[in-house]
């Protein structure tokens, strides 16, 4: 009895441990983002108090600083954040598919080096490339232009796209190609209507780190552009004056920018866990 007793005993208190755990990871996490919410709506004498940082007068007076400032600054950048990111997500979501679906399967020659060689690419420090990206955008006349971030983020999410995709591709049954193939399908024909469908959960969470890199990129959005294809990161950095930072227009700032990355994960989330659920249940 006294071990019998002692089991469930033991489970609550590995449970309640668990739980209060996940609540400490929790805070550590969304503490710093809340304060920075919080700073975006109070005034510059509630930053510099000594109260708790929830006592304060909540005022729009960041927001409608930044708006009033720049207002058509802010729309544009995030116009070509927007922009930047959703092209520079499909697009190198759709190459890195192709190429590791090639790797995975194709199988041609030198395919061990190719792959090897594909995600060293990624080992490449992006401000090592600033000076030849900005050299080489300059000599084409694409400065300041969306296409020079384009192009550079493509090139960087394709290597680590890759290399999930691809063990994504080498987990699922060959015998689904091969049916298609019996079929009369081509390769590309499997590979689009059976393949591509069921890497779902794999495409998902590429493209949030493809969005994600894009979305966020300071490194590279701040030499190549200056005035016309300026993204949010841009606008975030330039919120200073004379005196200092201005922390409250920057967190109303970083506010804007945080919400459609949020909204982005969460839908591409969403999908990613019915991809999940349909195969556990074609399985």
């Amino acid at each position: 009895m006294r071990a019998g007793a002692q089991a469930p005993l033991g489970r609550m208190l590995g449970n309640a441990l668990a739980i209060l755990l996940t609540i400490w990871i929790a805070l550590v996490v969304a503490l710093p983002i809340v304060w920075l919410v919080l700073t975006s709506f109070k005034s510059g004498p509630d930053i510099v108090s000594q109260q708790p940082v929830f006592v304060f007068t909540p005022t729009l007076e960041n927001y409608l600083a930044i708006a009033q400032g720049g207002g058509a600054p802010i729309i544009g950048a995030m116009i070509n954040s927007i922009v930047v990111s959703l092209v520079s997500t499909i697009i190198s979501v759709m190459l890195a598919a192709m190429a590791a679906y090639s790797l995975a399967r194709l199988r041609p020659p030198g395919h061990q080096f190719l792959g090897l060689a594909i995600f060293g690419a990624r080992m490449l420090p992006p401000v090592a490339l600033v000076i030849p990206l900005f050299l080489a955008a300059n000599w084409i006349g694409q400065l300041d232009t969306r296409l020079s971030l384009i192009v550079p983020y493509i090139a960087l999410s394709i290597p680590l796209g890759t290399w999930m995709l691809q063990g994504f591709f080498l987990d699922l049954p060959k015998e689904l190609e091969e049916a298609a193939l019996v079929d009369g399908a081509g390769h590309l024909q499997a590979f689009l209507r059976v393949i591509l469908p069921l890497a779902g959960p794999g495409l998902a969470a590429v493209s949030i780190f493809s969005f994600s890199l894009s979305w966020n990129d300071l490194v590279l959005a701040l030499p190549l552009t200056s005035d016309r294809a300026i993204t949010l990161p841009v606008i975030a950095s330039r919120i200073r004056t004379d005196e200092g930072i201005l922390w409250g227009q920057l967190g109303a700032i970083t506010t804007i920018i945080m919400l459609p990355m949020l909204i982005f994960t969460f839908i591409v989330q969403r999908w990613l866990i019915r991809g999940l659920t349909a195969g556990a249940v074609k399985g």
